[in-house]
């Protein structure tokens, strides 16, 4: 099946006092070191989206004044034992106050720019009555704060990313565009550990919602991090750890085939179903063999 949606980028202009178009809504981090920087950049190219975006924050920690006064920020009401906060009010939260036709749940260091934002609206504008959208990362070094004075900054990471970046596993998942009436109530998934993300596609797919791979027509960059916030590293994070297994009790499992394969593509053209959805994974072996290899500790001398 295909359905053409090609729309021109003048679409996607609000008009006065109309409702934002997306919701985009995440979970910060402190405001320290690396994550300081990542998370600037990063909204930063979600500010230059505005007025088609609204943007809704939350945090477990103090957040900056300047960044206070730039978008709607919430202090996060619930957390787990270990102090991590919890989804189901996060996606409660952005139900409750989001504004747009269209919401989207996207890490606090993906630095985006407008295509994801069209990709939104030929979701909206498609035969599709409901829909979650993911797509592949690309890993890039950004040590550093970019010059967001220079108005091309995020043109240039893009640009750079042929030769610098580096295309994830699809089992990377940052974020999550859905239709309106979609996840208002989710389980109480803790943020930043494994297998909830698998869960949002699994559960759509068990519900016989489409999801569709938007990374052919909207790229995102994720600014590779470090992993020293999580006690026991990015495996413990995502595998082995207190808040991943009980992420993984509360998902019926770690869904991993059926939870990174999405079963419809948007590209240039339209929208088009894809057979056999789950032999693509087939295809990212070796891009999921090296995240393993960059995951599993090393034993100890």
């Amino acid at each position: 099946m295909k359905m053409n949606l090609v729309l021109d980028e003048t679409d996607c202009v609000a008009e006065a006092n109309a409702s934002p178009l997306l919701t985009m809504f995440s979970v910060l981090k402190p405001f320290e070191g690396e994550s300081d920087t990542h998370q600037r950049n990063a909204l930063a190219s979600w500010k230059a989206l505005e007025p088609d975006v609204e943007i809704v924050l939350v945090s477990d920690s103090t957040i900056p004044d300047d960044i206070h006064s730039d978008f709607r920020c919430y202090q996060s009401r619930k957390t787990n034992r270990f102090g991590t906060p919890l989804l189901d009010d996060v996606f409660a939260l952005a139900a409750a106050e989001g504004q747009g036709q269209v919401r989207a749940f996207v890490n606090a260091d993906i630095i985006l720019d407008r295509r994801f934002v069209l990709a939104a609206e030929r979701l909206l504008h498609s035969e599709l009555k409901s829909w979650l959208a993911i797509g592949q990362r690309t890993e890039f070094e950004m040590p550093e704060r970019a010059d967001h004075r220079n108005m091309n900054w995020i043109s240039d990471c893009f640009a750079r990313l042929e030769c610098d970046g580096t295309q994830a596993s699809i089992v990377c998942k940052d974020y999550f565009i859905f239709s309106a009436d979609l996840y208002r109530q989710i389980p109480a998934f803790a943020i930043g550990r494994g297998n909830w993300d698998n869960w949002m596609v699994r559960s759509s797919k068990a519900s016989s919602i489409p999801v569709v791979d938007v990374s052919s027509v909207a790229p995102v960059i994720h600014q590779k991090h470090g992993y020293g916030h999580v006690a026991g590293g990015r495996w413990s994070a995502y595998v082995s750890g207190p808040e991943a297994r009980e992420n993984q009790r509360l998902a019926g499992g770690r869904n991993l085939l059926v939870g990174s394969t999405p079963n419809w593509r948007m590209d240039a053209t339209g929208l088009h179903r894809v057979p056999f959805a789950t032999f693509r994974f087939g295809k990212d072996l070796f891009r999921f063999a090296n995240l393993l290899r960059t995951m599993v500790p090393l034993p100890s001398a």
